[in-house]
């Protein structure tokens, strides 16, 4: 029998199943390595790492706080910020030191980091992800959302234009639009983004995941070109974020982001049920991606 066409629902709660599920994949107990992690004859099992006081690592937690904004009658970038901090100072597990100086800042100067040298910024490519889920059907809001969120924590434009692409890969594959890559490449032309993320880009369809990686690339645009490839090339969900949970930086970012994407393009029964059911909560990312694909207010 013909399975139904997708929903906006399944492929939001694929979002956000994936988003958790990818994250918790790629975290790593002290010590150990991608290729020390137990295996199993069938999938790989999360290694649970939450508590109850601590369900969510950063990147999911942050995903949260911006998801929750965007349901308030009028979302607001300095009351995300607010959320961001309370949970910084309540919780704060695996955040990454560029993000706390980030937050730091914020609060002594009420005040985004001023103009500096480019970090990597890789964790944020992730973080801005539920943007998409409320701005899918608005392209223009969609793009400044997602720019000027990442903005706050980050003075380094590339950061943000690779979160953008991402977000605008997200806002095709709501729509069942797989072939992405266009529509990516035409929103960075449109605002300017770097010629060097706009190249690694363009090179997607032509070439093989071992030639990810250049060293000359930006961190954070190097780190969307491996997620955008696994989302154009690969198609099964299970091996894009174990492929992508495997690679050496950043692998809980990288597996969320791959997770998030794949789970848009394939939706809910996409993502493992063992993985699913191994998260905390997940009645309650059902219930915000619901929310989410009907919201008209975005930031």
């Amino acid at each position: 029998m013909a399975r139904s066409p997708l929903t906006s629902v399944d492929r939001a709660r694929g979002l956000l199943l994936g988003l958790a599920t990818g994250h918790a994949l790629g975290l790593r107990p002290e010590g150990q390595g991608p290729a020390g992690r137990p295996g199993s004859p069938g999938i790989r099992p999360i290694q649970r790492v939450d508590t109850p006081e601590s369900p969510w690592g950063a990147d999911v937690a942050l995903a949260l706080a911006v998801a929750e904004e965007l349901l308030e009658a009028e979302a607001d970038l300095r009351r995300l910020t607010g959320r961001w901090i309370a949970w910084w100072r309540r919780d704060a597990r695996g955040l990454d030191e560029e993000t706390v100086v980030a937050l730091d800042h914020l609060v002594q100067h009420d005040a985004p980091l001023p103009a500096a040298a480019p970090g990597p910024g890789i964790p944020w490519i992730a973080r801005a992800l539920p943007i998409a889920l409320a701005t899918w059907q608005q392209p223009r809001n969609l793009v400044s959302g997602t720019y000027h969120t990442i903005r706050l924590v980050t003075p380094d434009g590339e950061v943000a234009w690779a979160a953008v692409a991402l977000n605008v890969a997200v806002g095709q594959l709501m729509q069942g639009r797989q072939d992405f890559l266009p529509e990516v490449i035409e929103a960075l032309k449109a605002n300017d983004a770097s010629p060097g993320l706009l190249g690694l880009l363009r090179r997607i369809p032509f070439i093989r995941f071992d030639e990810l990686h250049p060293r000359e690339a930006h961190p954070a645009a190097a780190s969307a070109e491996v997620v955008l490839w696994l989302a154009y090339h690969d198609p099964n969900l299970e091996r894009a974020v174990l492929r992508a949970v495997d690679q050496p930086v950043a692998p809980e970012s990288l597996g969320a982001a791959v997770g998030a994407l794949l789970g848009a393009r394939d939706g809910e029964e996409a993502v493992p049920g063992e993985w699913v059911n191994a998260l905390h909560d997940p009645a309650r990312l059902r219930a915000l991606a619901k929310r989410l694909v009907a919201v008209r207010t975005p930031l």
